[in-house]
């Protein structure tokens, strides 16, 4: 079962600590039927305790490969690269956040991110994830896939995460619409088939918390009707002055099982997060200011927030062995509150560079939105089969698509005072007064009609040819009311293979163009011409026979034409650009013993700008030569269990111009398990110390912008405990 994740609405109490405790206790007396409850298959006292090991089959397979690929295809038989992180990595490295996640796959990195640490900004192959050449405000800008749909700007409930799954390169064919490094897909958790409720608490040394409660499994006696309901409240540790993040969700889902060949799915979500964001320290000369760990610039009066309200309706019918079809509708409405105060070294008004002058930074309600409305409505029918000609076999998908995303909402501006790096004095900061503000109101539309098919052809001596194609018609603006949008149409071909040269060995390669239809004006008012890209990639996959082991290696150049010139922004915009990416990149999954498990991977990345007139030559902003991830897990015994990691990445380019880096640098975390059982409850006990030697590392920085860079996360002890019946 595979459906949207994010959350029904619910009030906030006097405190999101006492909220927790209330829907964890709600949950835990879910109303599934006693009768139910009661043929809850658990294993006896005497059995092995399940200890999630590492391994790929334990990612639900069929929904695993039906999102990455569409089709039944396994994805060792994948033509281009895929990484995945499975539940018991999360849940060992106490993952909070999708960067949490994301740091164990090769080739992705952190950027600056707006909307607190729910919402971050992540590159791939040295590309952002979020277009950095579409016109639009800074806020919101985060993008990543939840089940196959793309959502922006809302935050991602890592406590309803099953998994997260990272598609290398453009895969524009079957998604659309994504930037060419890459898609991050996030696999929301699924219906148990039998009745399960779970307890999952944490708490750092750092003032954070995560509560979650979650009941699922069949409801009434029939085996046809399924539920599953979850809540949480994950309250971000920060040692950073002013920071807030609190992150409330709420999930209900139902699937009804018609017969055994068709399926329908509803799934309501909900989520509330209240936060004041990080704008992290400038840079002074080349390098970080020395500044406090503890400081930043943003201390707005209120905080922002966001609530995210969805519900996704899914229908899976299988015509035959062979053939099936999976449709879905989904609707996402997010009210959003933002008024975080922006610092930056240059006085807008005079030009003046305030650093320069005397260490301050001018600060800014900057384009804030206070009464803003994310919306998204998508269709997508999806026909997948198997098929033979002659002694030819085939693997199709074919496909529609409907995606239409809008923001609405007057932005404001307003400059407001300016403080001291050094010796910062907040008492003066005003709160956001619309009277005092320059409003703004743009047009934010984009909107995609898309049909696609895909089909891998099996030859013969374990060789097989993918070509397909994808027909897009666009429409998108952000511009002022009354602009033209800019309308297009593409076509963009896929072609690769696979060569299966013995059951564990697997040769894959790939070429592929992507394209995303570009929203904004040139000054005479002509549309500006779309970005598009090319990938060229060969790689190597190892599978075990029993699935347990999977490693992956591949080797890469990626292009993307017509990026932004900034040379002349903000007067006008031209789409002249061009970048490049060469890499290497291997990741590894699975389980070496019985008893020692581990998630790895390792980059070389060679981002450059080719064609610029501003930056060209330049190194692309955030992107290390190298990187890399090692995260091993031993099970000593029916009960404990112990986890170590490094993670690790070369010096990094601060922004664009290459004016300034951040420094190279090794984190090192440790875990620590105890399984026990009383009854029929199931619980692990844990402790987490992430960055053990408290190294003061950058984890990203705003490609424009000298004044963002956010620092990374200092030494921290966690206490977990999950209690499952």
């Amino acid at each position: 079962m595979h459906r949207f994740s994010s959350p029904v609405p619910l009030p906030r109490s006097r405190s999101a600590g006492g909220l927790s405790v209330g829907l964890a206790l709600v949950l835990l007396f879910a109303p599934w039927p006693s009768s139910v409850r009661a043929q809850a298959v658990l294993p006896s006292p005497d059995d092995p305790l399940q200890l999630g090991p590492y391994t790929v089959t334990e990612q639900r397979d069929s929904d695993l490969s039906s999102v990455t690929t569409k089709t039944g295809t396994p994805v060792e038989l994948s033509a281009q690269s895929i990484a995945v992180v499975p539940r018991a990595v999360l849940e060992d490295q106490n993952a909070l956040n999708l960067n949490d996640a994301t740091r164990n796959v090769s080739g992705v990195i952190t950027d600056f991110g707006f909307n607190g640490s729910s919402q971050p900004l992540l590159i791939l192959r040295g590309f952002q994830t979020t277009s950095m050449s579409a016109a639009g405000n800074m806020i919101g800008m985060s993008s990543y896939y939840i089940d196959g749909s793309k959502v922006q700007g809302v935050p991602i409930n890592m406590a309803n995460v099953e998994s997260v799954e990272v598609v290398k390169g453009p895969d524009s064919v079957l998604f659309g619409r994504g930037e060419p490094g890459g898609v991050v897909n996030v696999v929301t958790r699924s219906i148990s088939e039998t009745p399960e409720t779970t307890i999952d608490t944490s708490v750092s040394d750092q003032g954070g918390y995560r509560v979650i409660g979650e009941s699922s499994g069949p409801m009434g006696t029939t085996n046809s009707l399924f539920g599953r309901l979850s809540a949480s409240d994950t309250y971000g540790d920060s040692y950073r002055d002013f920071v807030v993040n609190d992150l409330i969700g709420l999930s209900a889902e139902v699937a009804w099982k018609l017969n055994r060949s068709t399926q329908v799915s509803f799934t309501v979500d909900y989520e509330y997060q209240r936060y004041r964001n990080d704008y992290g320290v400038p840079a002074v000369g080349d390098r970080p200011a020395d500044l406090p760990e503890s400081r930043q610039f943003n201390n707005s009066p209120e905080l922002s927030s966001i609530r995210t309200t969805s519900a996704v309706l899914q229908l899976e019918h299988e015509f035959s062995t062979n053939w099936k079809m999976k449709g879905k509708v989904l609707t996402l409405g997010a009210p959003e509150h933002e008024l975080d105060i922006s610092p930056y070294r240059i006085d807008l008004t005079t030009g003046q560079d305030l650093m320069a002058a005397g260490n301050e930074l001018a600060r800014y309600y900057y384009y804030v939105r206070p009464n803003g409305l994310y919306r998204l409505d998508q269709f997508t029918l999806d026909l997948d089969g198997k098929f033979n000609t002659a002694a030819v076999a085939h693997t199709v998908v074919a496909g529609f698509d409907s995606y239409f995303a809008r923001v609405g909402g007057t932005q404001y501006f307003e400059q407001i005072n300016p403080v001291n790096i050094y010796h910062p004095d907040f008492s003066g900061t005003p709160n956001f007064d619309p009277a005092q503000a320059t409003p703004v109101d743009y047009v934010d539309f984009n909107r995609w009609t898309s049909l696609y098919a895909q089909d891998q052809v099996g030859i013969g001596y374990g060789l097989s040819l993918v070509g397909a194609l994808r027909y897009d018609i666009t429409s998108a603006i952000f511009a002022s009311p009354g602009t033209p949008a800019n309308d297009d149409s593409f076509v963009t071909p896929r072609v690769g293979f696979v060569w299966q040269i013995s059951p564990c060995n697997v040769l894959f390669g790939q070429y592929q163009t992507a394209v995303d239809a570009n929203n904004g004006r040139n000054v005479d008012g002509s549309k500006l011409a779309p970005e598009k890209s090319r990938e060229r990639e060969i790689g190597y996959r190892y599978t075990a026979a029993d699935k347990r082991l999977t490693a992956t290696l591949a080797i890469y150049e990626l292009t993307k034409f017509n990026r932004t010139d900034y040379s002349l922004y903000p007067v006008t915009i031209r789409t002249i650009g061009e970048a490049r990416s060469r890499g290497v990149e291997w990741d590894l999954l699975g389980r070496i013993t019985d008893q020692f498990s581990i998630i790895a991977s390792a980059a070389y990345t060679d981002a450059v700008v080719t064609v610029d007139p501003t930056y060209g030559g330049t190194r692309l902003a955030d992107v290390p030569r190298r990187s890399g991830s090692i995260w091993g897990r031993f099970q000593f015994d029916q009960h404990w269990a112990a986890g170590a990691g490094i993670f690790a990445e070369s010096q990094r380019e601060g922004d664009q111009a290459n004016d300034f880096q951040l420094p190279g640098f090794a984190r090192t975390d440790l875990m620590t398990s105890y399984d026990f059982r009383f009854r029929k409850v199931r619980g692990t006990l844990q402790l987490n110390l992430d960055n053990l030697f408290n190294v003061r590392y950058y984890a990203g920085s705003h490609q424009f912008v000298r004044d963002w860079i956010q620092p990374g996360k200092p030494r921290t002890l966690t206490f977990s405990a999950r209690f499952t019946y």
